[in-house]
């Protein structure tokens, strides 16, 4: 559908669910850090998501179609690797908020400065 006479009469129920979580975000490979940091920082998203998930429940279970991922990923200095940590994000949320990362058809990326480590990320679904 392109155009507005073809979309006159659609309407979809668009599901969203946003996590807010503290600290920096899992890396999909970290060379300089330990795979043990790697854990926590996946396991802080996944308790944080599976919580909010539970909470906001649009999700009943898992999303078995195409989704979008958007992050905003607030640092204290300097830029990182947006593309690591795109993937850690969305290793960290199988199973929580989709089957699996293939399903992933829209991402958005944002870093902004601030004063301590976050991000947030909002997942949404038809």
């Amino acid at each position: 559908m392109s155009t507005y006479e073809e979309m006159k009469g659609y309407h979809y129920k668009l599901r969203i669910v946003t996590v807010e979580v503290d600290g920096s975000p899992p890396y999909k490979q970290i060379t300089a850090s330990p795979g043990e940091k790697r854990n926590q920082l996946t396991a802080n998203l996944r308790e944080t998501a599976t919580k909010a998930f539970t909470e906001q429940s649009l999700f009943e279970e898992p999303v078995e179609g195409k989704l979008c991922l958007s992050i905003t990923y607030r640092r204290l200095v300097g830029r990182c690797d947006a593309a690591n940590i795109i993937g850690g994000i969305a290793d960290a949320l199988q199973d929580i908020a989709y089957i699996n990362d293939s399903q992933v058809r829209e991402v958005h990326y944002i870093e902004e400065p601030a004063d301590r480590e976050g991000y947030t990320v909002t997942v949404s679904a038809p």
